[in-house]
């Protein structure tokens, strides 16, 4: 009972802290400059947008199909794209950050994957994620500091990404410490990180995996982009690419409801750097969420229709005999 009040409060402060985020930056943009942007949006920049956000979710679906078949549990891009259309869904639907990659894991385990290989597949996916965005921060950090004026505001971002380098490193060579130190979780952050550098230490792997993982953010700025020439906002292609990064690294943070409200201040914070105004980037933010959602729809009919079922059949013996 404990532990189920302990969930519930901590999805009952991420709901608030949301709800609170959105409404300061409400507070902040005229709403009559708000409503007018958003009527005169236009709708064929928009569905740009939307297959743009489509395809980084193949691309996604790829590189995690890839890194299983390098653990030696063969997926396909196919059922791998089902598995996280069904886990997009669940993250914009549920106040838990970590139920997209709970989903992920069990889809795996029915379908006759170990359960450690399936946490490492999903692990991996992570940091190469990670890698990918860490590749872009570094190549476009220059232009990034020399748009940010403030001495503060350039040493908080130099430090954040310093401390992330740091953890990520440490992560990735947890088991060459010492061995009094390999002791209880340590051991599964040893054989993670061992996991890891085996796919990167092979060039046929790494530059596939990383070389994707920094072209889906990328293309996460070029969306940005879209949705800005929609909204008639002042933004540059080479400004979304460069002031992304960061905002993606703040909207994955496990605080809010699928990133909202901090990736709305984000937005607003780092795009002011380029001239846009809160109300522009403001409902940049918002519909770039809520192509996030749309896009994540067809998993919930998933769901509800086909991964239960095939779910079903995945554990029955025969099923999981012939997947191993």
């Amino acid at each position: 009972m404990t532990d189920r009040l302990r969930r519930i409060g901590l999805a009952a402060l991420r709901f608030a802290l949301s709800g609170l985020l959105l409404w300061l930056l409400l507070r902040q943009a005229d709403v009559t400059a708000l409503a007018g942007r958003l009527a005169g949006v236009d709708p064929g920049w928009l569905a740009a947008a939307f297959a743009l956000t489509a395809v980084q979710v193949v691309l996604i679906s790829w590189r995690w199909a890839f890194i299983m078949a390098g653990l030696d549990a063969a997926i396909g891009t196919a059922r791998a794209l089902r598995i996280n259309l069904a886990a997009f869904f669940l993250g914009q639907a549920l106040p838990t950050s970590i139920a997209g990659d709970v989903w992920r894991v069990w889809r795996l385990r029915a379908l006759g994957h170990g359960v450690g290989t399936a946490v490492r597949g999903v692990l991996v996916d992570r940091t190469t994620a990670l890698l990918g965005l860490v590749a872009v921060v570094l190549a476009t950090g220059p232009a990034l500091l020399a748009r940010m004026p403030d001495p503060a505001m350039r040493g908080g971002l130099l430090a954040g990404l310093g401390t992330g380098m740091a953890l990520l490193a440490l992560a990735l060579a947890a088991d060459r410490l010492p061995g009094r130190w390999l002791s209880g979780r340590l051991r599964g952050v040893a054989e993670f990180g061992r996991t890891v550098r085996g796919l990167l230490a092979r060039p046929l792997t790494a530059v596939p995996i990383v070389g994707v993982s920094a072209l889906v953010h990328l293309l996460a700025g070029a969306t940005m982009w879209l949705i800005a020439r929609g909204l008639d906002v002042p933004v540059g292609l080479v400004d979304c690419l460069v002031l992304m990064p960061p905002i993606v690294l703040v909207a994955g943070m496990p605080l809010s409801i699928a990133g909202w409200g901090l990736r709305e201040g984000a937005v607003v914070a780092v795009f002011g750097l380029a001239g846009v105004p809160v109300e522009g980037a403001l409902l940049m933010s918002i519909l770039f969420g809520a192509l996030l959602l749309l896009v994540s729809l067809p998993g919930g009919l998933f769901l509800a229709l086909g991964e239960t079922r095939t779910a079903g059949a995945a554990l029955s013996p025969r099923r999981a005999g012939s997947d191993r």
